[in-house]
């Protein structure tokens, strides 16, 4: 039931992350695709700001010239210094100029002694003999002849209205940055409209694009600023973003079945991996604990050795008593002294006997639980077991730090034993003549060191291996330092290495404080 819902679960996972990478690349897609059309956009924007710059220039210019064909041929077929009519003449003559010409917004006629202005006021056209104040968007063409002076001053209001300007909005300032003209906004200086480091550039800068939405433009004494039309960029990133979210959606309704279906192979891919990594965990599992099995029986054998090792002394007594209490009687000395002297000292070696047997069932019973211990007491308990093989070999102990530990302590103690029995079958094997182990606790290490000289290189990393021996096949299994380097490092979470001393071997334990 378990796996069938770990399969299923597996499955969701798979699919799920297929769905959100395909919509993350489809984003990411988007994301693109709209820094490229707002380029696009931007790009399209300067080259018709660029085109419609020189039309206007172009335009301007044949206005312009058109303007003072037109005031010169009336200078001189009109107006001149040896006929110079009255001023009803001139005044007729110039509205009907003006009435044929809707551009023209006022035509100014000077000389030393008069000065005549007929201008347009919306659809109405009036003459007078005094200077009209007027706006000062206006293209002025001066036709001077000696003393006197004709002005004709267009209209620009409609010259402009008559530009298309769909992709942007239209500017025009005079040197100051008075706003002239403006087809987008109602403002009298383009202060109001910009910040200072951008008017800045408005009125030092000519011909050049001061942003990627700004181009600047000199025009006879004026300037035209060209704006990109935010309305219109706007509004075709709302469409853009409604593609997009359209697209999304799509693409997350396809994303579904597509990421489930290509998900299949996928999945069973991984299924049966999984399933192999599980057989060889499970491999493993049963190989580690057949190991720890056989690393028991070692342990149940070495412990049997110590068992007799430990008796042979008690045993020995209990003969000696024995036969004391045969000669005793044949020699008539058995009395009540005698029979309670006799029992004391035979319960003395069987009480000594039983606390062995005591001794080493509590070291090696299994833990149920994780506990906390004094590392100094594992040890201490260890070299108690080991007792009897200990004879003829120093033990140095330096305990400098009063250590706790967490943990199975049956384990850990079977870690030292391993490692002491193996120093003690290092020394005996070599016939060192003064047998020494060193047992140090200091800066979290626990290290156990011998005088046996040490490790040969060349299997130096060979030892932790299972099966690896240097003994006899009859004297050792392998298994001992394989299984401490699994329980120290997969049951403790921490170290277990050796290196050489001057001494010999060095066993070095990284201690975790509990």
């Amino acid at each position: 039931m378990d796996t069938k819902l770990k399969e299923h679960n597996y499955r969701l996972d798979i699919t799920l992350a297929f769905v959100f990478y395909s919509i993350l690349i489809v984003a990411s897609l988007l994301v693109l695709i709209n820094i490229y059309l707002t380029k696009i956009s931007i790009n399209e924007f300067q080259q018709k700001v660029l085109l419609s710059s020189k039309n206007i220039n172009y335009m301007f210019h044949q206005k312009q010239l058109q303007t003072q064909k037109i005031t010169k041929a009336l200078f001189n077929g009109t107006i001149s210094e040896d006929l110079i009519p009255n001023d009803y003449i001139l005044k007729n003559l110039f509205k009907t100029f003006l009435i044929a010409n809707d551009d023209f917004r006022k035509i100014l006629y000077k000389n030393s002694t008069k000065n005549i202005a007929c201008y347009r006021n919306f659809n109405k056209i009036d003459c007078d003999t005094t200077e009209i104040i007027l706006p000062k968007l206006n293209l002025r063409t001066i036709t001077k002849d000696k003393n006197q002076t004709i002005e004709i001053i267009v209209d620009l209001k409609s010259f402009f209205k008559a530009i298309p300007t769909d992709i942007f909005n239209l500017l025009v300032i005079d040197k100051q940055g008075k706003v002239l003209y403006s087809n987008f906004i109602q403002t009298n200086s383009i202060v109001d409209i910009f910040n200072k480091t951008i008017t800045d550039k408005i009125l030092t800068k000519n011909n050049s694009f001061i942003t990627n939405d700004i181009y600047v433009n000199r025009l006879n004494g004026y300037k035209l600023i060209f704006i990109q039309n935010k309305k219109i960029l706007k509004t075709q990133k709302n469409v853009a973003t409604k593609i997009s979210i359209v697209i999304l959606v799509i693409s997350l309704i396809l994303a579904i079945p597509f990421g489930y279906f290509f998900s299949t192979p996928l999945y069973e891919f991984y299924d049966k991996l999984n399933k192999r990594v599980r057989e060889e965990l499970e491999k493993n599992r049963e190989k580690e604990q057949l190991l720890m099995h056989q690393s028991k029986l070692a342990s149940l054998g070495e412990m049997l050795g110590n068992i007799a090792h430990q008796w042979r002394h008690p045993i020995t007594r209990l003969s000696l008593l024995v036969q004391n209490l045969k000669m005793a009687h044949s020699m008539g000395k058995v009395d009540d002294k005698f029979v309670d002297k006799f029992q004391t000292k035979a319960l003395e070696q069987i009480n000594y006997m039983s606390q062995t047997i005591d001794d080493f069932t509590s070291f090696f019973k299994k833990d149920k639980e994780k506990q906390n211990f004094l590392l100094e007491d594992v040890i201490e308990e260890a070299l108690k077991l080991i007792e009897a093989r200990l004879k003829n070999i120093e033990i140095k102990k330096e305990y400098n730090q009063n250590i706790k530990i967490f943990g199975y302590k049956t384990e850990f103690s079977q870690v030292i034993l391993n490692i002491l029995n193996n120093a003690i079958d290092i020394l005996n094997e070599r016939d060192i003549k003064k047998k020494k182990i060193f047992i140090r606790i200091e800066n979290n290490y626990l290290e156990i060191e011998d005088n046996g000289g040490g490790v040969d290189e060349k299997i130096k990393d060979k030892i932790f291996e299972p099966y690896f021996t240097t003994k006899f096949q009859s004297q050792g299994t392998g298994i001992g330092l394989y299984m401490s380097k699994i329980i120290i490092t997969k049951h403790f979470n921490t170290t277990l290495e050796v290196y050489n001393s001057e001494n010999g071997a060095v066993f070095r334990i990284e201690i975790i404080k509990s």
